[in-house]
């Protein structure tokens, strides 16, 4: 297996594959659930469009009718609550955070090949005592997006933003593409990117050590450690003043909406964007060009830990439910996974249509655009840094999130954000 260095998450897919009922791990199962009726609880709008047509497609060969269940203005910890208390639970779930609270209502789903093909570290999270109850999405990163087009009309050809590795390094480019007449970088104020992506750099810098990192957690739960003083936090809210500073939205920050930066930085309007990978199919649609991402640095020195790495993981996990869905729907749920995961067609629909990266072994289908190779190329080198936020508690990038758009919106100042932080780690109970 591919080890995943550093994050004890990352790997991809929607997937599994095995007949309740049986003890004997097995691969792809011949399609036998027609006329069953399931749903999914989808959680990523920005390729809910290509989904839908894959389950379109799927029904129309098996039988089985597929209902996607989109958030709709909820998170997926909302939309949960609300799903298993009127009595209907989804038959597939699309879970980050949410599954310590609710994964009492989880199919085990240790004794499934596809447990055996995921990439080493990437069904961690989703282990309980030796078993498996879920499995990973896909592989994806998040960091400052670049358009290389955009760059090279500005600056030429002799600059490479990938290299990259200081906030100052960081604020000069964005100055030369300022003085170049380019809009330098546009930031997207939703609470899950700036509480759930941009705050994980707080704490996946903290130390090279896994289980450091964790512990600060714990430091931060007890009160034992302080963010105003921390090194790495003043060092986050630097490179944050330096993207507020040159973000074309400068004088109402908290207006975009995601789709604003996505079109600005496709059309040339902004050369950069904190966001991650999934957001390529829609950015390929408006304008097909090379986006690379940029780390995130939080000091001047470029060999401080985390300073050329980006944040690489799972972003969530696909679980079938066992608590409100009958059999028959458990194994047309599985099915369709194993069909999603194990055969060609379904690897089709994963990479081409959904942009996924595939984190299993013996895929037959590799993605073939650049970011995704990048995305390869980081995790090979070990450039990847780990995705901390997946240990957040339910519903704690919300309260990040809010608390760092009052500081994108000069309601707070650094020290106060620092207090909103430490008040919300104090306030979680083990």
């Amino acid at each position: 297996m591919k080890t995943i260095k550093g994050i004890t998450l990352a790997g991809c897919a929607i997937l599994l594959a095995l007949v309740i009922g049986c003890s004997k791990k097995q691969g792809a199962q011949a399609i036998s659930s027609g006329g069953v009726s399931i749903t999914i609880l989808m959680g990523k709008p920005e390729v809910a469009a290509q989904f839908e047509k894959m389950l379109a497609d799927y029904g129309g060969k098996t039988g089985v009718k597929i209902t996607m269940i989109p958030l709709a203005g909820q998170d997926a910890y909302e939309k949960m609550i609300t799903l298993y208390a009127s009595g209907n639970a989804p038959s597939i779930l699309m879970v980050g955070q949410e599954f310590e609270e609710f994964q009492d209502k989880f199919l085990d789903l240790t004794d499934t090949s596809l447990v055996e093909r995921a990439n080493e570290g990437t069904i961690d999270f989703v282990t309980r005592d030796g078993r498996v109850y879920g499995l990973p999405t896909t592989v994806e990163a998040y960091g400052i997006i670049y358009n290389p087009a955009t760059v090279r009309a500005a600056l030429g050809d002799d600059v490479d933003p990938r290299e990259i590795k200081t906030t100052s390094e960081l604020s000069r480019f964005f100055e030369a593409l300022k003085a170049a007449g380019k809009g330098p970088f546009t930031l997207s104020p939703m609470d899950w990117s700036l509480g759930a992506h941009l705050s994980n750099t707080v704490y996946a810098l903290q130390n090279e050590s896994h289980e450091e990192r964790h512990k600060f957690f714990e430091d931060l739960k007890s009160g034992s450690v302080s963010l105003s003083n921390n090194t790495v936090f003043n060092g986050w809210v630097d490179t944050l003043d330096v993207l507020l500073k040159y973000n074309i939205h400068a004088a109402s920050p908290l207006a975009p909406v995601y789709e604003d930066g996505m079109l600005e930085l496709a059309t040339g309007d902004a050369a950069a964007w904190f966001m991650g990978n999934w957001a390529y199919p829609e950015l390929a649609a408006i304008e097909k060009a090379d986006y690379q991402f940029i780390p995130v640095p939080v000091s001047n020195n470029p060999g401080d830990y985390g300073n050329g790495k980006i944040a690489i993981g799972v972003p969530s996990y696909w679980c079938v439910d066992k608590s409100g869905n009958s059999e028959a729907q458990q194994k047309a749920a599985l099915e369709f996974l194993s069909w999603f995961i194990e055969t060609k067609e379904g690897q089709d629909y994963y990479v081409n249509e959904l942009n996924f990266i595939p984190a299993y072994q013996g895929f037959e289908i590799e993605p073939a655009d650049k970011m995704s190779a990048q995305i390869a190329a980081f995790l090979n080198t070990g450039n990847n840094l780990e995705w901390m936020n997946t240990y957040y508690p339910a519903g704690g990038f919300q309260i990040m999130g809010a608390a760092i758009q009052k500081y994108v919106g000069g309601v707070i100042n650094r020290t106060q954000l620092a207090e909103e932080f430490e008040k919300y780690w104090k306030s979680i109970k083990d």
